[in-house]
């Protein structure tokens, strides 16, 4: 696991736990919103976050910090339930974090919130993406890195 995505209680515990998950999503999350790694240039993203994020101003204050395409590109119902959700799970104390079924129970909120139906298959609603030029200056953008090469797993158990 990367250095970023890892619970600061496990520093002290040298443990991981089903909440070290959660806080590695939050992770995640974060990243989703801001398209920038954990750790960039020796910035950590849930620090960046946490110290310019402001609840009572538009987009919480985090206009520099957001990803230009969700700015630009999209309605942002759920917008500050998302992001108060992500600050939630990377809260440094473990109690202090919800658990995944609560996490993904919110993450359905919000996508009802925003319009959409998380009951949908994803290639329903991701059939309508334009990945146009934008694909290729996202750092997943080519697909073809995604291809599977090997083919299907040997039934066959082989002695040593």
């Amino acid at each position: 696991m990367s250095r970023g995505y890892l619970d600061p209680e496990y520093y002290m515990t040298q443990q991981l736990t089903e909440k070290s998950d959660v806080y590695s999503f939050g992770v995640l999350l974060l990243e989703l919103i801001t398209a920038r790694r954990p750790i960039d240039k020796g910035r950590y993203i849930v620090r960046e976050v946490k110290v310019t994020m402001d609840r009572t101003k538009d987009l919480y204050n985090l206009h520099e910090l957001l990803d230009p395409a969700i700015v630009l590109g999209t309605s942002l119902g759920g917008f500050g339930k998302f992001v108060d959700l992500a600050l939630r799970c990377v809260e440094e104390s473990g109690v202090d974090r919800p658990v995944m079924s609560e996490v993904m129970k919110e993450i359905e909120n919000i996508m009802q919130l925003a319009g959409m139906n998380p009951n949908t298959d994803s290639a329903t609603s991701s059939g309508s993406y334009d990945g146009g030029s934008r694909a290729s200056r996202h750092p997943y953008g080519n697909e073809a890195c995604f291809d599977y090469s090997g083919g299907p797993p040997s039934s066959k158990v082989e002695p040593k």
